[in-house]
């Protein structure tokens, strides 16, 4: 049995819609294929997070999340490495891998980087989940960062690397978030466990936060009435 049934993305699609994240587990060949547009959103926020890097050079850099990535993680942590890129954690089935983790002398401060110009409400919900997984590990986080893109800043300029970015510390999660994390993770991980989808009718959910890309078959049996009221919604 694996030692994670969920990850950050896979936390936040649950949070959005279960039944999106049953068919992403068990039924992935329904996915809608990727647009250009995404293909597009995906390399920049791969290419903003490598500038940012910059922010804290001479990390070392920490392969695609997995069990031996968390190990690799760990042993790097206890050997005294200062910064590392995507450490990976692993606890209560959940993995994440935050962008930058960087020794601060008694503890550890995390930043979570951004590519686009400003933070919506779940990408907080995201630097929750992550927080709660490192402190549940056993490590001393003392401060967690949302990193953004400035979007007065032009991304491909030289020079101060951190006059490219916008700092926004985020609070350690309370007792009662603490609980609500909890409590989705088991309510997703129970759903992950049955034999078919939950009924979740088509609604609010498909286009919030983001596009949900199973609508191909999820709206397959609306007419186009219905499905232009969602896409408007």
């Amino acid at each position: 049995m694996p030692a994670y049934l969920l990850s950050k993305s896979t936390y936040i699609r649950g949070l959005q819609c279960l039944k999106s994240l049953y068919l992403n587990k068990h039924r992935s060949f329904l996915r809608d294929r990727l647009s250009e547009e995404q293909l597009a959103k995906f390399a920049r926020g791969h290419a903003v997070g490598k500038i940012a890097q910059q922010l804290f050079p001479g990390g070392i850099e920490i392969p695609a999340p997995s069990e031996a990535s968390a190990r690799k993680t760990q042993k790097l942590i206890a050997e005294g490495y200062p910064v590392i890129y995507e450490a990976c954690f692993i606890q209560n089935e959940v993995i994440i891998a935050v962008d930058i983790l960087v020794s601060d002398g008694d503890g550890w401060s995390a930043y979570e980087v951004k590519s686009s110009g400003s933070l919506s409400d779940t990408f907080y919900k995201d630097a929750y989940l992550q927080n709660f997984v490192i402190v549940g590990s056993g490590l001393r986080l003392n401060r967690f960062f949302l990193v953004h893109r400035d979007p007065e800043k032009d991304i491909d300029n030289s020079g101060d690397v951190r006059e490219l970015f916008v700092f926004r510390e985020v609070e350690q999660p309370d007792e009662r978030l603490t609980s609500q994390i909890e409590l989705s993770i088991s309510e997703m991980k129970q759903v992950l466990s049955q034999h078919h989808s939950p009924v979740i009718l088509p609604g609010y959910q498909c286009m919030h936060p983001y596009p949900c890309d199973f609508r191909g078959f999820c709206w397959k049996e609306l007419n186009d009435d219905e499905r232009n009221k969602l896409l408007n919604g």
